[in-house]
């Protein structure tokens, strides 16, 4: 098989009763299903109505949208009759907008709501080829689009299915023209640093995928995954093909706590995907109810939670799963470890079967496995899921690379790592002059596979830049490898700060033990070019506020409260005893000054759709705020 809907229409045919999709038709109805045979056929349906208004193979075609089940069908649809979706999802600007479909002249957009075409008429005079439009929800062709041909989702299936009868096995003549150097899609970056760029991927780079996702989730066809995160980024993308290339069928929910939770409640998935973010409000969530508990009921829970996480590492260095960023002595290993590992077993035992199984069943009773990924995991939250039997695969990749470069294995979870190479990948570490470096030496991450693309869409100057003559990506990371061949980031190029002394200083690592504090939402380094380092605080509001209130400071408001010195002096203890050298932390590493911010970060402010710190919008709105840090 060439391509994904060449795949998706062997699965149909294998397992045409599986379920693809769950799906809900309002907010409070319940999931509906849909199955292989079904969803295949919307898909086929859907390229046809797309062939018959015009649409040729290697045309580029729009799709802006968030997750939903018509987002699928439309993206096997327009892969159905060899065209490449360009995607995107509704938090784009209308700058971004222009960009990304007038560079790829894009005549055909399918657009999610009635706003994403209000915004596309708007910008049409930046989009001279733009001819029709798409709307999945009901209602929104009605909006008046002069020069542009608008047209219900529903119409245009409905479309299709008439083509299919006037043109027996067109589409499917189609699919099977599918090779695996056909331009499956066109994925801009988020612009986080920088313009965006367009990342052309290849049906082969998605095939490896399947593949070698089925290889590391051990994923058994009737399983059901659901999907939270935005589905144009590249993530979340391979998720879906990973899952319905297998068998797997895709649950649709969103990244917001109590709809998330209640959908992991009465769907009982077997995996799921998400941020680190996620999982850090789940922990949260959990720390904040068992705070407003009996002193007996905190006590045992964190007792437990304790033994749970010692037990993890016990556990881990007796199998042989600790990292090995320096030699380690294996059998060494097993023996310190054997016997405490042998002590704390019946304890580990009551404490995940019976104290914090509570915790696992917030996630249904089925769950093989959960994915995090766009970011690293806190030690605590790995250890604290570890704990209440959840396994979190924590992996590591980009848009450039299709995008997976490295994933922890389900069987042998490398515990503080990414994980190893993913099949089919190379990686390489290389340090400042060019020499790759040993495990435990930091350097920028090299990657090489038919995987990544071959260069960015119809921009020679930005490729040279980072892929090399003979097919080595410079992905712009900094890691280490373990002698195992386990990978751990550490940050990135672009993050380095530089001090005046020229000290280079990662602030990630900085920032993540900034947000251990129960007091500290988020944090960002700042100090490029300054005698030391600063910080940008966004406190946890509510821990905050029932810090106040325990401790009787009066306030009338946030900003009110921000401006006590007590709190500013609380903060000054919590940002020391979080960076010091006890901590492993330099002498100029250390947080000399900063400042308290009144707003959470947002999408898409702050924060990219995938959650993940837009440090330079970030360095832009709170400029005044870092000038005040050094001033």
């Amino acid at each position: 098989m060439n391509t994904i809907p060449q795949v998706i229409r062997d699965i149909q045919s294998r397992f045409p009763d599986l379920n693809a999709q769950y799906y809900r038709e309002s907010k409070t109805g319940p999931f509906v299903p849909r199955t292989f045979a079904d969803f295949y056929q919307d898909s086929l349906d859907f390229g046809s109505g797309l062939v018959s208004l015009g649409v040729k193979r290697s045309d580029p075609v729009g799709l802006l949208s968030d997750n939903r089940r018509e987002w699928t069908v439309a993206d096997i649809g327009i892969q159905s009759c060899g065209a490449a979706d360009v995607p995107r999802g509704r938090d784009v600007t209308d700058g971004e907008i222009a960009i990304i479909y007038g560079l790829t002249k894009c005549r055909c957009v399918v657009v999610e709501r009635e706003v994403e075409l209000k915004r596309l008429v708007a910008k049409k005079p930046e989009l001279g080829e733009l001819e029709t439009v798409i709307v999945m929800e009901d209602g929104g062709a009605a909006i008046a689009a002069p020069g542009l041909l608008v047209l219900d989702f529903n119409a245009v299936l409905e479309r299709g299915r008439k083509y299919r009868a006037e043109h027996p096995g067109a589409i499917e003549a189609l699919i099977d023209q599918g090779q695996k150097d056909d331009v499956a899609t066109i994925i801009f970056t988020s612009g986080t640093t920088g313009r965006p760029k367009g990342v052309p991927l290849t049906q082969e780079n998605y095939l490896l995928h399947v593949s070698g996702g089925r290889e590391r989730m051990n994923t058994e066809p009737g399983n059901i995954w659901l999907t939270m995160l935005p589905v144009w980024h590249s993530f979340e993308r391979i998720v879906q093909y990973i899952a319905l290339g297998n068998g797997v069928g895709l649950a649709y929910s969103k990244p917001v706590g109590q709809i998330m939770m209640k959908d992991f409640a009465e769907i009982n998935p077997h995996y799921t995907t998400a941020v680190p973010r996620i999982w850090e409000s789940v922990y949260t969530t959990i720390q904040k109810k068992m705070d407003s508990s009996s002193m007996l009921a905190r006590g045992v829970f964190g007792f437990f939670v304790a033994v749970g996480g010692a037990y993890a590492s016990l556990d881990n260095l007796y199998k042989g799963l600790t990292p090995s960023f320096k030699a380690r002595n294996r059998v060494l290993d097993t023996m310190v470890s054997a016997i405490p590992r042998l002590v704390l077993m019946p304890l580990n035992a009551l404490g995940r079967n019976v104290i914090l199984k509570p915790i696992r069943r917030l996630f249904g009773t089925r769950l093989k496995a959960a994915v995090s990924g766009g970011g690293s995991l806190q030690k605590k939250i790995d250890l604290f899921f570890a704990a209440a039997g959840i396994c979190l695969m924590e992996g590591y990749g980009l848009t450039e690379a299709g995008p997976v470069v490295a994933v922890r294995n389900l069987s042998t979870l490398e515990a503080g790592t990414v994980g190893t190479a993913f099949p089919g990948m190379e990686i390489k570490l290389l340090d400042e002059d060019g020499n790759e470096c040993p495990p435990g030496k930091m350097g920028v991450i090299f990657c090489r596979s038919a995987q990544v693309m071959k260069g960015y869409y119809d921009d020679p100057e930005s490729t040279a830049k980072v892929l090399s003559a003979d097919g080595w990506l410079d992905t712009g990371d900094l890691g280490v490898m373990t002698h195992d061949r386990a990978l751990a980031i550490v940050g990135r190029i672009k993050d380095t700060i530089v001090l005046l002394d020229g000290e280079n200083v990662e602030p990630v690592p900085i920032e993540k033990h900034l947000a251990y504090s129960p007091l500290i939402d988020t944090a960002v380094v700042v100090g490029q070019d300054q005698k030391h380092l600063g910080a940008l605080i966004v406190p946890d509001f509510n821990n905050l506020t029932e810090y106040a209130k325990a401790n009787g400071i009066a306030h009338e408001g946030i900003e009110d409260l921000l401006r006590k010195p007590e709190i500013r002096a609380l903060y000054r203890r919590e940002i020391d005893e979080a960076v010091n050298h006890h901590k492993g932390f330099k002498s100029f590493e250390r947080i000399y000054d900063f400042t308290l911010l009144t707003k959470i970060f947002e999408v898409p402010r702050e924060l990219s759709a995938k959650q993940e710190l837009k440090r330079n919008e970030v360095n832009k709105l709170y400029e005044k705020e870092i000038k005040a840090i050094f001033s």
